[in-house]
C-alpha cells in the first residue's frame, strides 16, 4: 500500500455545485464557510433520521476512489457543522454526515444559510 496516494483533499479544494433554472452555479467551500460566519448563523441539531440518503454525493468510479473517501469519513471532525444551503441541500459536510450514522448518532450540527453569496462561477447549461 506504500505506493497508493490516499492524499485526501484539503478544504481550500472543496467545492459544490448546483444547476437552477438551466444554469450551473458553483461555490468553493471556503467561501460558503466565511459566508456563514459573516452572517452569524445559529448551529443547530439535525436529526439524522430527516436527511434523504438515496442519492450520491460523491464521485467515484473505482475502488481506489471509494477508498479515498472512507479515509475521509475517518478522518472527519463532527465538532464541524454541516451546511445546508437556501433550499435545503447539503452542500458540505456528506463525510461528516456518514460518520455520524456510522457512529450511531443521532444529530449533527448544522447551518442553513438562509441566502446564497456570489458563486465562484456560473455556466449556462
Amino acid at each position: 500500500m506504500d505506493n497508493i496516494k490516499l492524499n485526501t483533499n484539503k478544504l481550500s479544494n472543496n467545492i459544490w455545485a448546483r444547476t437552477l433554472n438551466g444554469i450551473r452555479y458553483t461555490y468553493d467551500i471556503p467561501t460558503l464557510i466565511q459566508f456563514a460566519k459573516e452572517k452569524k448563523y445559529k448551529v443547530f441539531d439535525l436529526p439524522l433520521i430527516s436527511l434523504g440518503l438515496d442519492w450520491n454525493p460523491f464521485d467515484y468510479n473505482n475502488i481506489l476512489d471509494f477508498i479515498k473517501h472512507v479515509k475521509r469519513v475517518n478522518e472527519s471532525d463532527l465538532k464541524y457543522p454541516i451546511l445546508i444551503d437556501d433550499l435545503g441541500i447539503i452542500c458540505d459536510g456528506w463525510h461528516r454526515v456518514v460518520k455520524a450514522i456510522l457512529e450511531g448518532k443521532k444529530y449533527i450540527k448544522a447551518i442553513r444559510l438562509e441566502e446564497m453569496p456570489h458563486p465562484s462561477s456560473e455556466e449556462k447549461i
